[in-house]
């Protein structure tokens, strides 16, 4: 195995082989309600299905399941992606499905794509998270989003029709290859 070298960073220690990362905080600079599970240095091949069957597993703590879902996100391997998509799934928690959607908007996966396109076209899902799911597909940019976010543009709830109308702006802006979001013209004046 190859030497570490570690450096601190924010009072926070990390640890570096080549290609592998181990850090006790995350790359993503949200303030996530869980911090992501640690890694160690002798993880398994096998820790994306440890990860996975912790982010499903209904009796555990919704706490703990949270830290398994941004250890997958801070993994970002389409392994990790189709691991969180399984959580799409979980059976009764609306604001856990809501997180997974919102940690695919941090992503910006291709690989999640199908299981939030999914998500935004099953109707009978919390609005909630179906808006989540529409905005995670508008900042990831894939070609195949733009016709779903047209067709529930015109969706009964009206966070998910919102959501898709900012969804497909962003789309727009993320196919466009322009560096801000928002330019203002130079001739526009504060009136503050």
């Amino acid at each position: 195995m190859a030497e570490f070298s570690s450096f601190k960073t924010r009072s926070f220690t990390t640890k570096v082989t080549p290609h592998i990362v181990y850090a006790n905080f995350s790359a993503y600079t949200s303030i996530d309600p869980a911090p992501p599970l640690p890694l160690q240095q002798n993880e398994s091949s096998e820790l994306v299905q440890k990860l996975r069957s912790q982010l499903n597993d209904q009796s555990l703590p919704l706490f703990h399941r949270y830290r398994a879902m941004f250890r997958l996100r801070d993994l970002g391997t389409e392994e990790a992606v189709l691991a969180l998509a399984t959580g799409l799934k979980d059976p009764q928690s609306a604001l856990f499905r809501h997180e997974i959607a919102y940690v695919f908007g941090q992503l910006c996966s291709p690989y999640s794509v199908p299981a939030l396109i999914d998500c935004l076209r099953n109707t009978s899902e919390m609005a909630m998270v179906r808006h989540e799911a529409a905005e995670a597909l508008g900042s990831i940019g894939a070609e195949e989003a733009e016709e779903i976010l047209l067709e529930f543009e015109s969706d009964k709830e009206r966070i998910v029709r919102e959501s898709c109308v900012v969804a497909r702006d962003m789309w727009e802006f993320e196919r466009s290859g322009e560096m801000e979001y928002a330019v203002i013209p130079g001739n526009v004046q504060s009136t503050i």
